[in-house]
């Protein structure tokens, strides 16, 4: 698949619980607009309240961009949020778009430090085993 067939890619989102890593997992594709992001990143808090999850397995590899706007309301409201639901580990399948992975880098290293432990995976099956390696 190349970059421009992305772009007319229909955005897409899917969050449920992966009892197999014993966390959330969710995945992202495509554009989302700043209100879609909000309301589906809501629902990820949703199910980490839900199942009570420490982990979360976010596929990114084909997100196309999070905004300078969104990545400030991640990192000041969504995700101390996320840590006070139980968030403390995070495997994330690193974007293809260079300015996406800019994006997803800065927004990890604003976390406060020792809050979340984040690792970067080029496929969605390492990020998994080392999740399920993580007690």
């Amino acid at each position: 698949m190349n970059a421009q067939s992305l772009f007319q890619t229909e955005a897409e989102f899917h969050v449920s619980y992966d009892p197999d890593i014993a966390g959330v997992y969710m995945a992202w594709r495509g554009y989302h607009t700043s209100a879609a992001f909000r309301t589906q990143n809501e629902q990820v808090l949703d199910v980490f309240a839900r199942h009570r999850a420490r982990k979360i397995l976010c596929d990114i590899r084909y997100f196309v961009l999070i905004g300078a706007t969104d990545q400030a309301w991640l990192n000041a409201d969504w995700l101390p949020r996320a840590v006070d639901a139980g968030l403390s580990t995070c495997a994330l399948v690193a974007p293809v778009f260079h300015f996406n992975k800019v994006a997803v880098k800065t927004v990890a290293e604003r976390i406060a430090p020792g809050a979340v432990t984040v690792e970067y995976f080029e496929s969605p099956e390492m990020a998994r085993r080392w999740l399920v390696s993580i007690p």
